[in-house]
């Protein structure tokens, strides 16, 4: 999970009708993220749904507010609901600094640890690791498919920066590249792959500021 960028342009729908799952909020909110899921980081082709960070039940007034509508897919739409009401806010907060995302590859877990000790920062952990890691001691179908596709992807990153490492040629220095756009997946774990190498990130920091202020 890292920051997100919204456009300053609110859709018409929001104040022409009563729905905030318009077709022009749909489609911008598919720009402003990249197609991707601001909770999980994964791309949804056809699978987004249009999530209220602050839930309808508990803020009915912020139904239509742009700035708490994202897309989510319905993945994480379906873990969130109305249980997380005050997590970090993404557009003002650089999740990727106030929350290290890490893997445990022993155990077969994502990892995360809050950079501070406050209630947001709290429910914003509890989220991601129900994503993440699930929500019983064994992992049902769903949680497992999806934490075996993100380890597939992070496997991934992760050979391309070994090839990196033996070898620092242009061409395997720009695949590492490639995968740090903003369009790419998972870029929190990413960004923390990064910066707990200091060599990496003496090489890639400049790949790794995406929408921060």
């Amino acid at each position: 999970m890292i920051r997100v960028s919204k456009s300053s342009g609110i859709p018409d729908s929001l104040t022409t009708t009563r729905a905030y799952d318009g077709e022009d909020v749909k489609r911008q909110l598919l720009q402003d993220q990249h197609d991707k899921c601001y909770i999980c980081e994964r791309v949804g082709v056809t699978d987004f749904e249009i999530e209220h960070r602050r839930s309808k039940e508990c803020c009915p007034e912020l139904r239509q507010d742009w700035n708490n509508l994202f897309l989510s897919c319905r993945y994480c739409n379906g873990k969130k609901l109305q249980n997380f009401d005050n997590t970090l806010d993404p557009l003002s907060v650089n999740i990727e600094d106030e929350i290290e995302q890490n893997i445990d590859y022993e155990n077969k877990k994502a990892v995360f640890i809050p950079k501070n000790v406050t209630e947001s920062h709290s429910e914003t952990v509890k989220l991601l690791d129900r994503v993440f890691n699930g929500t019983g001691n064994l992992r049902k179908i769903k949680e497992e498919r999806f934490f075996e596709y993100f380890l597939s992807v992070m496997n991934r990153f992760q050979g391309l920066l070994i090839n990196y490492l033996g070898d620092a040629t242009l061409d395997n220095e720009n695949a590492v590249r490639d995968e740090l756009a903003i369009d790419k997946e998972f870029l929190g774990f990413k960004y923390w792959v990064i910066k707990n190498n200091t060599f990496l990130e003496a090489t890639f920091g400049d790949c790794i500021i995406w929408n921060k202020a």
